[in-house]
């Protein structure tokens, strides 16, 4: 015997139910048009009426950009969530509106669509190895609470940690956010497809490059044992693109480097583009065509340049507070503490005293620092734009204004200030 409803015809009849806590909690300080859009959005989820972004707008009589923003504001509020179809294309997504209540006093799962695995068992040492590979990986410190978070991909969401690993090398080295709420988002997108080992993760990647087997001769010809980067596969496909360079050039060119110290594909480009140069007789200019490779390979030079800056920092603050990598090391070891007692499942006096600990030890770090004239920040990493940390995508994966900043300087210039002065 099968069981369903009559289907709503008319649902401006009924009722949608709105928690008292979103009222009290944060409707009263949320913007109107946000408020706007959530209530009706919520209207038409609670009847399963479809609505894309261009309906909401037309019904609110406000525009499209009114709308994304409103759903940014709750995003960052935490009462909905993006679904991307592909983390790739940031753009298209669908939202879902998360249960207030279960969000507030439930315990976290994954979505009902999705069956929730148990949890990866993980020793100690797999653990500790992961959260430093992930330092490495990712050129910073861990942030305060990321280890746990960490352990809890593995603990409730049954996350492989060479997946996690995977994840934190994607979002680096194509130039992304690697916060741990990006990389976050960018995990489950893999989950969602089915995505549950590092081979699987990494074929689907490898199918999705066009140029792949391109990319890793390149990479081979230079003595490089790593992936090419976004921003270097974004070169790379310049040579063919705009340069009508054949295989061959592209060899050669590589071959050139033998005699240099450092190859890479700098090198190898400037060699392309300075052929490419001396046939045509004159200098590519900026356009819409290739400004989107400028502005990236800009923020991958002020990456660079801030990386620089950042391991000078720490090498002047280290001299001058020789105590200062002791302290960095008993947090990063209070840190692995805190993640170990959560996969365990530890008592709440055990989880208190290590805050307690790691507050105290953060404290210090602090008090040091005032003390010799540095600013609090001091140890963290260098950035133009501490929004988007460089990589023109905020957290939560939209167009960081800065891009269009350097989009627009890169073409009132020609490309020829290829940084703003201070």
């Amino acid at each position: 015997m099968d069981y369903k409803k009559q289907n709503i015809q008319n649902y401006f009849l009924y009722d949608t139910p709105v928690d008292n806590l979103f009222i009290t909690e944060y409707m009263v300080s949320a913007p109107e048009k946000a408020v706007k859009v959530y209530l009706l959005a919520s209207m038409h989820a609670e009847y399963g009426l479809p609505l894309d972004a261009a309906g909401l707008a037309r019904k609110l009589r406000i525009s499209a950009e009114e709308v994304s923003d409103a759903w940014e504001y709750w995003v960052k509020q935490g009462l909905v969530r993006k679904v991307f179809k592909d983390p790739d294309n940031r753009e298209d997504y669908a939202i879902e509106l998360l249960n207030i209540r279960e969000m507030m006093f439930g315990r976290r799962t994954e979505t009902q669509s999705q069956p929730a695995p148990g949890p990866f068992l993980v020793d100690d040492e797999q653990l500790s190895r992961l959260l430093r590979d992930v330092e490495a990986e990712t050129g910073r410190l861990l942030e305060a609470k990321e280890p746990e978070e960490i352990a809890s991909w593995m603990s409730e969401y049954g996350m492989d940690p060479q997946v996690i690993l995977l994840g934190y090398r994607y979002c680096t080295q194509r130039g992304r956010s690697n916060r741990f709420r990006y990389v976050g988002q960018v995990l489950k997108d893999w989950r969602a497809k089915g995505l549950a080992t590092a081979a699987q993760v990494e074929d689907s990647l490898a199918a999705a490059d066009r140029h792949y087997e391109f990319y890793r001769a390149v990479m081979k010809e230079l003595g490089f044992h790593r992936s090419a980067t976004e921003p270097e596969k974004r070169i790379m496909d310049s040579w063919f693109d705009k340069l009508e360079c054949s295989l061959e050039d592209v060899m050669d060119a590589c071959r050139k480097t033998t005699g240099i110290s450092n190859p890479n594909i700098n090198y190898v480009n400037s060699v392309l583009v300075g052929r490419y140069n001396e046939k045509h007789q004159e200098e590519q200019p900026v356009t819409q065509e290739n400004l989107f490779a400028r502005v990236e390979a800009l923020y991958e030079s002020i990456r660079e340049e801030n990386k620089k800056k950042t391991q000078q920092i720490r090498s002047d603050i280290f001299t001058k507070i020789p105590q200062m990598q002791s302290i960095l090391k008993d947090i990063r070891e209070c840190s692995f503490a805190l993640s170990s007692a959560m996969l365990k499942r530890a008592g709440g006096t055990e989880l208190a005293e290590l805050r307690k600990k790691m507050e105290g030890l953060n404290a210090m770090k602090a008090s040091l620092l005032a003390k010799n004239g540095y600013e609090e920040n001091a140890l963290e990493a260098v950035y133009d734009c501490p929004k988007c940390r460089d990589t023109g995508v905020l957290d939560d994966g939209s167009r960081c204004s800065c891009f269009a900043e350097k989009a627009e300087m890169l073409l009132k210039n020609n490309g020829r200030q290829e940084r703003p002065t201070a």
